[in-house]
């Protein structure tokens, strides 16, 4: 696989003021049709994860570098030879109508870590910038309609200092909360047309739901990115397939550590675990 040839698209002001206004954005229509149709064509053979075939280029997309480079980065580490943030994360879905949200347990609506935690993983603003923690971006492959199944988001709740409500405080979801019912009212859905993609805070309180639409199934990839400083999710990825990766692409997977600025580049014995 080659390194993307055009440039990383710079996130917007305005992108920037409904990202932390709501927790996430939608960036419609980024793939062609003929991207669209192969990587379609790797998931319905079999696909689970993003990081080989024509899937691996959503890895680095320049639709969402400029934005990941955003919220995830910070100046002193940024380079044109290497990334400024990190991928620990991808897996695939394809949801039939009939699919129910209690079939992989993310339905009920959740978080990273619960509100009132001060950690990596959090979302904050400081200086004027965004530090997204632990960040998802989800590549809707079909035509996903409002109120069918697409992830649903209570906008906002990536600021929430206070309990959603439950026994436990350091519950990461709204389980067993009076509030249940009202929160799952509030929470936004979207729209969006094939080859689409949804950058959103896994600070966010967030939601699968039911698929209802027949007209088509729920394609999507769903790729997780972090901070140089920090790692949610276990990789194992072999060094094998991430040597196969273009040397900038390769970067997405090395060790977390930072002093000194000093790393930069993916090897054998500076590698994701």
């Amino acid at each position: 696989m080659s390194e993307h040839s055009a440039a990383p698209v710079p996130m917007t002001d305005e992108q920037k003021f409904f990202f932390d206004l709501q927790g996430w954005i939608l960036l419609p229509s980024v793939l062609s049709e003929a991207e669209i149709a192969a990587m379609k064509a790797e998931v319905y053979d079999g696909a689970k994860q993003g990081y080989q075939g024509a899937l691996q280029e959503l890895l680095d997309h320049p639709a969402v570098v400029g934005i990941l480079t955003e919220i995830l980065a910070e100046e002193p580490y940024l380079g044109d030879e290497y990334y400024s943030f990190r991928c620990e994360n991808s897996f695939i879905t394809v949801r039939h109508a009939g699919w129910k949200s209690t079939d992989n347990g993310t339905g009920l609506p959740h978080v990273v870590r619960p509100p009132q935690q001060a950690n990596a993983m959090r979302y904050q603003v400081a200086g004027n910038k965004i530090f997204s923690g632990l960040t998802r971006v989800v590549w809707e492959l079909e035509e996903v309609k409002a109120g069918q199944g697409g992830t649903t988001f209570l906008s906002g709740s990536h600021k929430a200092h206070f309990n959603y409500g439950g026994p436990d405080p350091n519950r990461p979801n709204i389980g067993e909360s009076p509030w249940e019912e009202r929160m799952r009212a509030a929470m936004a859905q979207y729209s969006c047309p094939p080859g689409s993609a949804i950058v959103f805070t896994e600070s966010l309180l967030h939601a699968a739901n039911d698929w209802r639409n027949s007209d088509n199934p729920r394609c999507a990839v769903f790729n997780c990115y972090n901070s140089l400083w920090a790692q949610w999710h276990r990789l194992n990825l072999s060094h094998e397939a991430i040597e196969a990766m273009p040397p900038k692409r390769r970067s997405l997977f090395r060790g977390t550590w930072q002093i000194g600025g000093e790393n930069r580049a993916y090897s054998l014995d500076n590698r994701s675990v």
